[in-house]
């Protein structure tokens, strides 16, 4: 078996035996790459294999043997960055969370709907750790373009602190379905981070928001225009429409009226059966954040620096526990034009 992986100087192959287990990767890479302490991620969004919880597994039967994999120093890793790295300079920054400051703030990023004589628009969540929560809790108090499914809770339980709690109950209550394998660490470990306003939330959050709130969440990747629906195949009959960069979601809504300003009125949650246009919309409008301003960051291949201390990591985690651990908020990011 060959795997592709790719590390901060590029991509490389392995040769492995057809039934190799997880375990027998990390011993290999380790060896190849001379690092005592690595991080494994594959898939879309970024998944971490697991030696603790999926050390005896073997890669063909996680598929990983069509994997494109990515390999980074674990969070926890001393491991000096390759001088390839050390030498580069940086031409673009970024803030605290990671999104590039010549992003879209204050840009008003919309998509014309002929057919229907409405228009789609991006509404940008702050750069708080809760853009997730923030941009879900403003799905749910939207206005729906039909009636069925209205959801009958308080307006406070949308708040992102509020949500927060809802998925660390939901953890604690389902022990035999949020187990480690699932989480990637302890349960306990994950709900205390989680209660924590520095820290991000992704595709487990969004499955159990789309579980208590019975709702399909659509996720569009800006790079590379593909679409990820949490909560398909339930059957939900309403869908919320969130827009990801890599590092950062925002939500899509849609407006009756093309220069509407107030967010009272938009429309950020539609029917399951007939909203393919939503979609197409909001591919539309991905394709514009990524040619027209560049609104995205490869979480598995981005390079990051602190000017601060001279640290170099790789992905999103990475920079989320460096930031977490120092506070140093002088970060860039470091791009492939840069040498």
């Amino acid at each position: 078996m060959q795997l592709r992986y790719r590390v901060s100087s590029g991509t490389l192959t392995l040769e492995l035996d057809d039934d190799a287990t997880v375990s027998q990767l990390f011993e290999s890479l380790k060896s190849s790459l001379g690092q005592s302490a690595i991080t494994v991620k594959y898939g879309w969004p970024p998944k971490a294999l697991s030696v603790a919880d999926q050390g005896d597994v073997t890669l063909k039967s996680l598929g990983l043997q069509r994997e494109s994999l990515t390999v980074v120093p674990a969070e926890s890793s001393s491991v000096e960055a390759p001088k390839s790295i050390q030498q580069t300079t940086t031409t673009s920054t970024t803030n605290s969370s990671g999104n590039q400051e010549t992003g879209i703030k204050g840009q008003d990023i919309r998509v014309k709907l002929d057919d229907k004589d409405t228009t789609l628009v991006l509404r940008v969540m702050p750069d708080d750790n809760s853009c997730l929560f923030t941009a879900v809790g403003g799905a749910l108090c939207g206005v729906p373009l039909t009636e069925n499914g209205l959801l009958d809770f308080p307006a406070e339980q949308y708040a992102p602190e509020t949500l927060r709690r809802l998925v660390v109950d939901c953890i604690r209550n389902n022990p035999h379905k949020y187990t480690a394998a699932v989480l990637g660490q302890s349960p306990a470990a994950y709900c205390d981070k989680m209660m924590r306003p520095d820290t991000w939330g992704g595709e487990i959050e969004l499955s159990i928001f789309s579980d208590v709130f019975k709702l399909e969440f659509s996720v569009v990747d800006v790079k590379g225009g593909n679409i990820i629906t949490i909560g398909e195949g339930n059957c939900y009959n309403q869908r919320c429409v969130l827009v990801w960069s890599g590092i950062h979601y925002d939500r899509v809504v849609e407006v009756l009226l093309p220069d509407e300003k107030h967010t009272e009125y938009d429309i950020t949650r539609w029917p399951t059966e007939g909203c393919d246009y939503v979609l197409e919309g909001a591919r539309k409008m991905c394709k514009t954040l990524r040619d027209d301003h560049h609104y995205y960051t490869d979480t598995s291949d981005f390079i990051i620096q602190c000017n601060e201390c001279g640290w170099v990591g790789q992905g999103e985690k990475a920079l989320t526990s460096h930031v977490t651990i120092t506070g140093h908020l002088n970060i860039t990011e470091i791009t492939d034009n840069s040498t």
